[in-house]
């Protein structure tokens, strides 16, 4: 027993460790899943919203109401909505009947939930990083003889991945640190087990001071990768400013 009470043997011991590296498993592959997943369906819809073809207005009509809509509606009404709406539905279930059984049906229930709640906010920041590159980009680009898909992919994708890094980042954090409120349904994730191991010892402060650890170290190192990987970017495509060599004073009056 440690000082004032707290038994750090309750999560540091074998059943204890065990049940958090379980739950620290569940995490993770929601966490992972969830940005990849969400990254591409934000994608997708930024795409169809910035897209000015006539014929795509009404495209990009609904990518708007769907972002609007996803954006202003709290996280666990998501939850519950494919938790208890979606996945209630007889055909949806025969349709993902082998993704349910891969993953369990509280778990995709939860995926889909962070799906749709934080693509939106990610489809906001590609459209976004996307309108900030001006048409005089494309235009020269094209004028220099690339094709569309060449100067998209040389000249605009590369800006558009330096200006919106920085925010991907924090949305990346924020889907780990949404992934705690899946224990609503019965989601075994990191929290959950937590929770477990604290009503069966009330050992409340250690329990929860590990997992607050935990999910600071997942957290930190997300933000330093995303960090990193903005920097190579950078050196890669746009590189540090080179600073002016200060000319000596006679070389100057020299040439004046």
């Amino acid at each position: 027993m440690g000082d004032g009470g707290v038994d750090w043997s309750v999560v540091l011991g074998p059943e204890g460790r065990s049940l958090l590296l379980s739950g620290l498993g569940v995490t993770v592959t929601l966490a992972v899943l969830g940005i990849v997943l969400s990254s591409v369906v934000g994608t997708v819809i930024a795409l169809a919203r910035v897209s000015t073809a006539p014929r795509l207005a009404p495209l990009r009509w609904l990518a708007a109401a769907v972002t609007e809509a996803c954006r202003n509606v709290p996280f666990l009404i998501h939850i519950s909505l494919w938790n208890f709406g979606v996945f209630g539905i007889g055909w949806v279930l025969a349709v993902t009947g082998p993704v349910r059984d891969l993953l369990g049906t509280q778990f995709l229930a939860g995926l889909c939930a962070l799906v749709s709640y934080r693509s939106a906010y990610m489809a906001e920041i590609v459209r976004s990083g996307w309108q900030s590159v001006s048409r005089g980009q494309m235009e020269a680009a094209r004028s220099s003889g690339l094709s569309y898909a060449a100067a998209t992919r040389f000249v605009i994708l590369p800006q558009v991945l330096r200006i919106i890094l920085p925010p991907l980042g924090n949305q990346y954090v924020t889907v780990t640190k949404n992934t705690a409120l899946v224990l609503v349904i019965g989601v075994p994730d990191l929290v959950y087990q937590a929770y477990q191991i604290q009503s069966a010892t009330f050992q409340f402060f250690a329990v929860f001071g590990v997992t607050m650890l935990i999910f600071s170290a997942l957290c930190l190192t997300l933000g330093a990768l995303m960090n990193q990987l903005a920097r190579t970017l950078d050196r890669r495509w746009g590189g540090a400013p080179v600073r002016a060599r200060r000319r000596p004073l006679t070389e100057t009056t020299a040439g004046a």
